[in-house]
């Protein structure tokens, strides 16, 4: 008890004191609330309104763009400075026309083989399909994000080609396009029979890059306070 009450009588002095005028305890560096720039916010905020589209307008987006989304593509982090990238361009109407009719194919096939299921159901599988792909296929542009496996490091290949898809999506969207990181029906052995594309290469994504016909909302999102454990579980 006494010692409580001396630590009492040593704060009022001190906080009293003519000396002490205008001295302000500093505040620990953890409790302070960290300012960001107006440049770091806008990073943040466009990594946090990056969002999958499933629907877009016939709006062209510029070559220009196109370039600049796959330059920052290429700056993603890469295992030895390997860059095992290759992205295929699409946006050939036709092209892609014939792309989603044989995406329907595809899926109806495998969802057939897959379950036993009724000729009936398949045709209205069918018809529920098409709706979903001539959104999906709307976007005025398309890259296939692609992986030589025969790279230097070809076991890390799987971890570049993601780190490009991911840097390209963030950067689409910051010049107001959205994306999708599309693999369900376009699977990977048909998409390099329809395209050609040479066999040391592996499909990551398919994504879309266009304006959306509406943003999607936010969907909900775990508290962070359960995602993070500092130095050992």
């Amino acid at each position: 008890m006494k010692k409580h009450m001396s630590l009492l009588l040593l704060i009022i002095f001190l906080a009293t004191s003519p000396g002490l005028k205008g001295f302000k305890i500093k505040e620990p560096a953890y409790q302070k609330k960290t300012s960001y720039s107006p440049e770091q916010s806008y990073v943040f905020e466009i990594i946090k309104n990056r969002r999958t589209v499933r629907e877009f307008k016939s709006t062209p987006v510029p070559e220009e763009h196109v370039l600049k989304i796959l330059e920052a593509a290429h700056f993603a982090p890469t295992a030895g400075n390997q860059q095992p990238w290759k992205f295929l361009v699409i946006q050939d109407r036709v092209q892609l026309d014939l792309l989603s009719e044989a995406a329907l194919d595809w899926y109806a096939d495998k969802y057939e083989r897959q379950k036993n299921v009724s000729q009936e159901e398949i045709q209205n599988l069918r018809v529920r399909l098409e709706k979903i792909l001539k959104k999906v296929l709307s976007a005025p542009v398309y890259v296939a994000v692609l992986v030589d496996s025969h790279a230097k490091y070809p076991d890390y290949i799987l971890y570049d080609g993601t780190l490009a898809a991911g840097y390209m999506m963030i950067a689409a969207r910051s010049l107001g396009y959205g994306t999708g990181f599309f693999t369900t029906f376009f699977p990977e052995k048909q998409m390099k029979e329809f395209f050609q594309i040479p066999d040391r290469y592996k499909l990551i994504c398919f994504s879309p890059i266009g304006v959306p016909v509406q943003w999607p909302e936010t969907p909900p999102k775990k508290d962070i306070q359960d995602l993070i454990v500092f130095e050992s579980f």
